[in-house]
């Protein structure tokens, strides 16, 4: 999660930029606003050495820098929500702004390598990392197991689609974001937390639901 905490430190940024805004405009206002018999105010000494114009310059720099920080917030942080997975812990996050709207356990690739009976091809089972969109969203989701199913079980290879179909596997909700990737349910929930797919994403359907009911196509998907 260092994005999130990047954010983090960008809104402490702003919140303490503004504080020292208010603290300066009311030490500003108080030094020129006493009377003679008003008790000497401890200003501090980086102010009170300062005339006003060198005042103002400071403070319009100081809100220039914090403007530039939320401008870069805002291009490094999606305005509506995304999907965050961190494939080295397992874990999966909805998030909305700076707020995470869901959390939970998932499992991602296993890591592990299948080669073909012929040694022509071979397969490695890992969760791509990078920047994705979710493409599309299906409920009660069908699984057409491509050659590997086939050759990981010793079975031969059909050669009809129907053959490979397999309901009930994929849990109530897949949201599909490129190359036969999913997000999805399982059956497995006892697995959750550890590497042990085949590439895709798998949640509890709980949390899955919360997630596939918030996205949408084109919603930003972080995997690392």
């Amino acid at each position: 999660m260092s994005r999130l905490k990047s954010r983090n430190a960008i809104a402490a940024v702003g919140v303490l930029g503004s504080l020292i805004l208010v603290l300066l405009a009311g030490f500003i206002g108080l030094w020129l606003q006493r009377s003679d018999d008003t008790p000497e105010l401890a200003i501090p000494s980086e102010i009170a050495g300062m005339d006003l114009n060198t005042v103002h310059k400071q403070a319009a720099s100081l809100t220039s820098q914090i403007k530039k920080l939320e401008e870069k917030e805002n291009r490094l942080f999606p305005s509506g929500p995304a999907i965050l997975v961190d494939s080295a812990a397992n874990h999966i996050y909805l998030i909305k702004g700076s707020s995470i709207a869901a959390q939970d356990k998932c499992s991602t690739g296993s890591g592990l390598e299948l080669t073909d009976t012929n040694g022509l091809r071979t397969w490695t089972f890992d969760t791509p990392r990078g920047y994705f969109r979710a493409l599309s969203k299906v409920t009660n989701p069908v699984w057409y197991r491509p050659d590997w199913a086939f050759i990981e079980e010793g079975e031969p290879i059909p050669k009809d689609r129907e053959s490979r179909a397999v309901a009930d596997v994929l849990g109530d909700y897949a949201i599909a974001f490129g190359d036969g990737y999913f997000i999805h349910g399982t059956l497995y929930t006892r697995m959750l937390g550890t590497s042990v797919t085949h590439g895709c994403i798998r949640v509890d359907d709980d949390t899955l639901k919360k997630i596939y009911e918030t996205a949408q196509p084109g919603t930003p998907i972080y995997i690392f």
